[in-house]
C-alpha cells in the first residue's frame, strides 16, 4: 500500500514538472539580422569584433499570433539561405562571391571571376570552397592558400590562420566575407 503511494505521488509529481517545463529549452534559434520579431525572443548574438557588427540570434517565444481571429497562426519570419564560394586558378586567376541564392550559382559566379582574373586563358579554376549563411576567411602563406567559414569573421579568420600556420610561418587575410541568410518576410 505505502509503494501504490509513492507510486502515485512519483507520477503526480512528474506531471504537474512537466507542465511547467520550459518550452523553449528546446527552441531552435536562427539569425535574426533585424531583431526579434513578433513570437520571438533574442537568446543571443554572433561576431562583434574586428569590424563586425553583432547579430543576434532568436528563438520563437511559443506564442501564438492571435491577431488572425482563428485563422492560421503566424510562424513568424522566413528566411532563405544565401551562398557564397571562393576560386582559386594555378595562372592567378581569383573569384569570390556572396549572397548567391544557391550553391550552383555562387560556384558558377565564382568559377567566372577565377577565370576572368587569370593570367592566361587556361586558368584551370577550381573552387576551394563553397558556403552559406556563414562567413569566411581565405588565408594565404607560403605554402598555399586556405579557406575557412565559421559562424562570424573573427571565428573563420581564427580558424583560417590557425589552419595556414600549420604549414607556412607567413600567414595573411587576403579575402573575408560573409553571405547570411535574408528575411524574405
Amino acid at each position: 500500500m505505502i509503494w501504490f503511494r509513492l507510486s502515485l505521488l512519483g507520477t503526480a509529481a512528474l506531471i504537474a514538472v512537466s507542465f511547467y517545463w520550459p518550452q523553449s529549452a528546446a527552441a531552435q534559434t536562427f539569425v535574426c539580422p533585424s531583431g526579434p520579431g513578433p513570437g520571438e525572443v533574442q537568446v543571443g548574438t554572433t561576431g562583434g569584433s574586428g569590424g563586425v557588427a553583432v547579430i543576434p540570434i532568436c528563438a520563437s517565444d511559443g506564442s501564438a499570433d492571435s491577431s488572425d481571429e482563428g485563422g492560421p497562426a503566424d510562424d513568424g519570419p522566413v528566411w532563405e539561405s544565401r551562398w557564397g564560394a571562393i576560386a582559386r586558378g594555378k595562372a592567378g586567376g581569383w573569384g569570390a562571391v556572396t549572397d548567391m541564392v544557391n550553391e550552383k550559382s555562387a560556384a558558377k559566379a565564382a568559377l567566372k571571376q577565377c577565370k576572368a582574373t587569370a593570367d592566361t586563358k587556361s586558368a584551370d579554376c577550381k573552387i576551394s570552397l563553397t558556403y552559406y549563411d556563414q562567413c569566411v576567411a581565405y588565408v594565404w602563406g607560403s605554402a598555399g592558400g586556405v579557406a575557412s567559414a565559421a559562424v562570424d569573421l573573427p571565428t573563420a579568420s581564427e580558424q583560417g590562420l590557425k589552419k595556414c600556420r600549420e604549414t607556412s610561418s607567413d600567414c595573411e587575410i587576403l579575402y573575408s566575407a560573409c553571405s547570411l541568410p535574408q528575411r524574405v518576410n
